[in-house]
């Protein structure tokens, strides 16, 4: 049986290890780190999967972010890691799909998520079109990816994504 939580602090060092071992310890020179460097986490929308054992095969994390001169506010959804083990068996699906429902009920408007179109399009998220967000380099503009948690949420959004401070 497998249980969804909120991420706690004790599960640290067990999500470092999936990290690790889902996407090198190098992963820490993606651009979307230097966003999360000192930023608190939102630990209402960080959630793990733990497996009978207790050991954590699944999670999802949040973090703030300001999109241009505005400063819209944004989620920056990721990591979001699976154990190879249990890959494929709709774990990730799961935390994506009730990561969407809770972001809504706190009152978050738009997400942006680096990674493939065709896995992530199938829950909502889309390329920019009009949109001309700009996330710090290196990042292929064609993996940024918006999620809009409340319709036109991305409309007249536009400029450089930068830290939450």
């Amino acid at each position: 049986m497998i249980e969804f939580t909120n991420e706690l602090s004790t599960d640290e060092d067990g999500i470092e290890n999936l990290l690790d071992l889902v996407f090198s310890a190098s992963r820490m020179n993606l651009s979307s780190y230097s966003l999360r460097k000192k930023v608190p986490k939102v630990k209402t929308l960080c959630y793990v999967a733990k497996n009978t054992d207790g050991s954590i095969i699944g999670v999802i994390r949040c973090w703030p972010i300001f999109i241009g001169k505005k400063k819209k506010i944004s989620l920056l959804i990721g990591p979001i890691a699976i154990h190879p083990t249990f890959q494929g068996e709709g774990l990730g699906a799961y935390l994506i799909n009730h990561l969407k429902k809770v972001s809504k009920k706190y009152g978050w408007k738009r997400a942006i998520l680096i990674g493939d179109i065709d896995y992530y399009k199938s829950f909502g998220f889309f390329q920019q079109n009009e949109n001309k967000i700009d996330f710090p380099p290196p990042t292929d503009s064609k993996r940024i990816l918006l999620l809009e948690l409340e319709n036109n949420s991305f409309k007249d959004v536009e400029g450089k994504v930068v830290k939450f401070y």
